[in-house]
């Protein structure tokens, strides 16, 4: 007998948290640095700091992860987790988002570390906790489709808030504009945990040998799904670097719309917003991977528009713009169902319960991606000779058009390659299971 799927008010409540956290993706890399170059920290300083926190959050993933697949209580695996990372998030939150003046380096850095901790621990621990929640094909693609679906809002209405502020407020500082998102984040964090936690009911507790700290490493030598969902995973998160990294310099200065570079930011997230139920349905008429090299192939094409744009082009570009949004719905939440196909295959195989070791690593590789973005990207513009401060001639910018379209283009020719023969499909994740799990 097919399992139960969650029912839909459950599963609702149970995504919500997704909400905020998304909320506060966006501030960590557009609004705080900046705010705190605002507030008196040189720009080395505040680069240096919060590049060295990204690394080491980066570096956390994979120990949060293996730290909560032992977890194992009378109250649940996950819920234990979420609890204490959410003290830890909120005090961040506080610390960063209203900084006390005079601003110092110290403060800053500790302050993005507790943030950078609570946040690895609470992000693991709920999706985790998604991934058990079906042991269907499509049905975990649902599950991380609602993720994906309060993700995205949040990250909507929290780049609408300097909009607002800039309407009330004339000439506002960046103060004025991180204090409401700050506010959004303290309220909505501790409330939609709480609908969350009291919405599904955690599976009974497991007894399961986890295998020891330095083979568990080994599961990328064992299981080729894993690493195809890795090297597209990385290249997402290459895309996305890229697209961020250039995204001003784009349509400031080689599409002359300076005015419209935050509302195309909107845009690509609406479009994402509205294309999950899309991209949802194509993998159930399709599979995971199918549908994922669609959404590819369409960011694709739409970026190869990048080189012809006309300048002024406003209509044109906002068009292009949803477009490449468009993908931004799929890639997150298949890439997380898809992992909990691997999850299952990984438990069928070795009898371990590891959730969040698997997802530590599928948060780290976008990570690295977007990290190699800026890296490649920005000494690719300064050979082209792109110059942000100076009138930048012809011949330069439409380098830059190729710099900015061909990279993200080749991201996604890889993605397709990874995954077009990708080994778990729908019939091979049925034929995996174990008998008990089908009666």
């Amino acid at each position: 007998m097919k399992p139960a799927e969650p029912r839909p008010i459950p599963l609702t409540g149970f995504a919500s948290p997704a909400f905020a956290i998304g909320a506060l993706t966006l501030p960590l890399s557009v609004i705080l640095p900046p705010l705190y170059a605002e507030l008196g920290l040189s720009l080395t300083v505040v680069g240096t700091i919060f590049m060295l926190t990204r690394f080491f959050d980066g570096f956390t993933d994979p120990v949060f992860g293996i730290l909560g697949d032992r977890i194992n209580t009378r109250w649940g695996r996950r819920r234990p987790a979420i609890v204490a990372s959410v003290p830890l998030i909120l005090i961040g939150v506080y610390l960063v988002f209203f900084p006390s003046q005079p601003v110092s380096e110290s403060r800053l850095l500790i302050s993005m570390l507790i943030l950078y901790v609570g946040w690895t621990m609470y992000t693991l621990a709920h999706t985790a906790w998604a991934s058990e929640l079906s042991e269907d094909y499509d049905g975990r693609s649902r599950v991380m489709s609602y993720l994906q679906y309060f993700g995205l809002t949040g990250m909507v209405i929290v780049l609408l808030i300097p909009v607002l502020v800039d309407m009330v407020t004339p000439n506002a500082t960046m103060l004025q504009r991180a204090e409401p998102m700050g506010w959004m984040i303290l309220i909505t964090l501790p409330l939609f945990t709480a609908i969350a936690l009291i919405s599904v009911k955690e599976k009974p507790p497991v007894s399961v040998q986890q295998p020891a700290w330095h083979e568990a490493w080994r599961i990328f030598k064992d299981s080729a799904a894993l690493r195809r969902l890795l090297v597209a995973d990385l290249l997402s998160g290459f895309q996305a670097g890229v697209n961020g990294a250039v995204h001003f310099f784009f349509v400031i200065h080689v599409l002359l719309l300076p005015k419209s570079a935050s509302l195309f930011i909107v845009v690509i997230f609406l479009a994402g917003l509205f294309c999950v139920p899309v991209f949802l349905r194509l993998s159930y008429k399709l599979s995971k991977h199918q549908a994922l090299c669609i959404g590819a192939l369409i960011q694709l094409l739409a970026t190869s528009l990048l080189l012809v744009i006309p300048e002024s082009s406003f209509v044109l570009a906002l068009v292009v713009y949803a477009l490449i949004g468009a993908n931004f719905g799929a890639s997150t939440f298949l890439m997380r169902s898809m992992m909990a196909d691997i999850v299952e295959e990984d438990t069928v195989r070795t009898g371990a319960k590891r959730s969040a070791l698997f997802y530590s690593i599928l948060t780290l590789t976008p990570k690295l991606g977007a990290a190699l973005a800026v890296g490649i990207v920005y000494p690719m513009l300064q050979w082209v000779g792109f110059d942000p401060k100076a009138l930048n001639s012809a011949e330069v910018l439409q380098n830059v058009r190729y710099v900015v379209a061909l990279a993200p283009m080749a991201a996604a020719i890889g993605i397709m390659w990874a995954l077009w023969n990708y080994p778990i499909g729908r019939d091979a994740q049925l034929s995996a299971k174990p008998e008990t799990d089908a009666h």
